[in-house]
């Protein structure tokens, strides 16, 4: 005997099932059984369901005609409900389950990668006065300089790294053609692969920068509703600024180590403004200065300041620029800390306004 339609199939699981079935019936059941794993799998389902839903169907003293005779009365409502709930469990168990979870399993696997993967972000900041560093799960690493602060992900997944600065921050990027390393401020979208860059986006600040170190960059301005436009392409030792009023662009060849010495603790000035250097002096030591006097505001100066104190790079201003300066007295603050550190520069006696 063949087993090759599906009334024989139910049949001859039922008797054997049932233990009324010979053994040719039996050599035919393990012989289909053991042609596919999609067999088998039949197989146990209907077994495991007779076994639970019936358990008095499992005994040797009732035999398949019975049994099927009995189900012939339920269905015809000779006998009580309950007996005929349990037929149908069985009917829809071997019949349905098998269909939903085939339906189920299809389902997983062809939405499983539309469904979102939360993803967790990490927020490092370095107050006024101090610099911080970190190690990203990539391998790239980062500097933050004075009043800086980066968002980042747990890890990185999809086809972009993507990092939130506000501030100015120096990367070391891991190389990863295929999975660009970008750096998004409030004004600049820096998109990288493996390369050395500095990048300064203070929300306060009126100009963006970026500076290369090796490497290559591409720089874009971030416009409204957060689109991307291309602003250059960079190559080492390039400097870029930004203006965010006028969205005029400036990039030079220039000695770069003016832009990324900071994260040595060293502060260099080729020919800048004594404005410009003030601010970065207020940043990196974490006090306010006010500078008086607009024939100060543009004058240029040149200098390098390393280990030195706010107290003596004070003093080497005042002996070689035409300016003096006091420190204001801290008062008291209801909590007991004292104001923030103040000083006011002017120009000296010998310099008319």
């Amino acid at each position: 005997m063949e087993i090759n339609e599906q009334n024989d199939i139910i049949r001859v699981i039922t008797r054997y099932l049932s233990g009324d079935a010979d053994s040719e019936e039996e050599t035919d059941l393990l012989r289909w059984v053991e042609q596919s794993e999609l067999n088998k799998q039949y197989f146990d389902n209907i077994k495991n369901i007779w076994e639970i839903s019936s358990p008095e169907l499992n005994t040797e003293t009732i035999k398949t005609e019975k049994a099927l005779s009995k189900v012939l009365e339920r269905i015809s409502g000779q006998s009580n409900i309950r007996t005929l709930w349990v037929f149908w469990r069985r009917l829809a168990a071997v019949v349905f389950i098998p269909l939903l979870l085939f339906n189920f399993i299809w389902f997983y696997k062809h939405f499983q990668k539309e469904i979102p993967d939360t993803q967790s972000y990490i927020e490092i900041y370095a107050p006024l006065g101090t610099k911080s560093s970190i190690k990203l799960t990539d391998g790239s690493s980062v500097w933050l300089n004075s009043g800086s602060s980066l968002k980042y992900p747990d890890r990185f997944k999809g086809k972009e790294r993507i990092v939130y600065l506000n501030g100015e921050a120096y990367f070391e990027v891991e190389s990863d053609t295929s999975v660009p390393f970008i750096v998004k401020t409030s004004s600049l979208n820096v998109k990288a692969t493996g390369t050395k860059f500095n990048v300064l986006d203070y929300i306060s600040d009126l100009n963006s920068e970026v500076t290369l170190v090796t490497g290559k960059v591409f720089v874009n301005e971030l416009t409204v509703n957060d689109r991307i436009k291309p602003v250059s392409e960079l190559f080492p030792n390039q400097h870029l600024v930004l203006s965010k009023q006028t969205g005029t662009i400036l990039v030079q060849k220039e000695d770069i180590n003016e832009y990324i010495s900071w994260k040595e603790g060293k502060l260099i000035f080729r020919n800048k403004p004594l404005s410009y250097i003030v601010k970065k002096i207020s940043q990196e030591f974490n006090v306010d200065i006010e500078l008086q006097g607009s024939v100060l505001q543009d004058y240029r100066y040149r200098a390098t300041f390393e280990d030195e104190s706010l107290t003596e790079i004070l003093k080497l201003l005042k002996i070689s620029s035409p300016i003096d300066y006091i420190e204001v007295k801290r008062n008291p603050l209801p909590d007991g800390s004292f104001e923030r550190k103040k000083v006011i520069i002017f120009p000296n006696s010998k310099t008319s306004n």
